[in-house]
């Protein structure tokens, strides 16, 4: 919509079309709904693009910001619409009990669950020990 019929637009819904600061109010409320509908306009365009395998970077360039930025204004975090306390939980890592989310991936397993955070700090754990065991081998 070009400039010139947004503020006929304003006009339009000022209570007083001929007084300017009338006019000015309601090209402030009139830019605010557009900021509104912008917003909700482009959260699902980036959700299309997320749910059609777009990455963040992609996103993040497209916009003309990183993809942390994007990625940090359009993510979602993990929130199930029947979740309780209880279900949460027991979504949660089975280690650390962080939340599900998307930026912590979880591997599920029969009995429980574990995040990327708790296998990283188990492989060095193992890796320690192994270093260790080697060591007492040795001596």
């Amino acid at each position: 919509m070009e400039p010139s019929e947004l503020l006929a637009k304003a006009r339009a819904r000022a209570a007083n079309p001929s007084d300017p600061l009338e006019t000015l109010a309601a090209a402030s409320l009139l830019s605010q709904e557009l900021s509104r509908d912008a917003d909700a306009l482009l959260d699902l365009a980036v959700h299309d693009a997320r749910a059609a395998g777009t990455s963040w970077t992609a996103i993040g360039d497209r916009l003309g910001v990183s993809k942390q930025a994007a990625r940090k204004r359009f993510a979602k975090p993990f929130t199930h619409p029947f979740a309780t306390r209880r279900t949460r939980r027991e979504a949660a890592c089975s280690f650390c009990r962080k939340p599900p989310g998307p930026r912590l991936h979880m591997v599920h397993g029969e009995a429980g669950r574990i995040c990327a955070d708790c296998v990283a700090l188990a492989g060095e754990i193992v890796a320690d020990l192994k270093a260790k065991s080697r060591n007492d081998q040795r001596h």
